[in-house]
C-alpha cells in the first residue's frame, strides 16, 4: 500500500459513497487508476465492506449499552453463535479479564433492554452472569480507523 492507496482509504472512511471520479479529482490520479487501485484494495482485503452510519435517534433506537457476560465454559457450546445472532447486538468481543464477552447493544428503551437480558441473553444455558452499563451520552464514536 502506497500513499495513494492510503489517501483512497481515508476518503472512503470519511464517505463510503464517494465516487471514483471524486476520489480521482482529490488525489490527482486518473479515474482508471483509481478504479484499479480500489479493485486491488478490495481484493487484497484492505476493505472489509462499504457501510453507512445510521442515526440511532431517527430510527428510535436510543438506548446504547455495554454488557459484560460471564460464561460457564463447561457448557459453552454455541454461546457465541447465539449471541451474535441477536439483532440488538452490534458488537461481540471475546476479552481477557474477569468476564468473557463484551457486547455493545442497541435497543429502543429500558423495557427492550430488560427483554434482551432476561429473555434472550440470560436464557443461553452457559451464561452465568451479566453486568450492564447504559451509555448516557456519546462524545466520540468512530466507525472505522482513520490513521493508517
Amino acid at each position: 500500500m502506497d500513499r495513494y492507496d492510503s489517501k483512497i482509504l481515508q476518503l472512503l472512511v470519511e464517505n463510503a459513497r464517494i465516487t471514483g471520479a471524486d476520489i480521482a479529482r482529490k488525489i490527482n490520479l486518473s479515474l482508471p487508476a483509481v478504479t484499479e487501485r480500489l479493485r486491488k484494495l478490495d481484493k487484497s482485503g484492505y476493505i472489509d465492506k462499504y457501510t453507512i452510519q445510521v442515526n440511532r435517534k431517527q430510527i428510535d433506537l436510543q438506548l446504547l449499552a455495554f454488557i459484560q457476560v460471564w460464561i460457564d465454559h463447561t457448557k459453552a457450546g454455541s454461546v457465541k453463535e447465539n449471541i451474535v445472532a441477536l439483532n440488538e447486538v452490534l458488537e461481540c468481543h471475546h476479552v481477557a479479564g474477569d468476564y468473557d464477552l463484551l457486547l455493545k447493544v442497541l435497543v429502543k428503551d429500558t423495557a427492550a433492554l430488560e427483554e434482551l437480558l432476561v429473555k434472550k441473553i440470560k436464557n443461553i444455558k452457559a451464561v452465568t452472569r451479566t453486568n450492564t452499563t447504559i451509555i448516557l451520552n456519546t462524545y466520540k464514536e468512530e466507525v472505522n480507523v482513520k490513521n493508517f
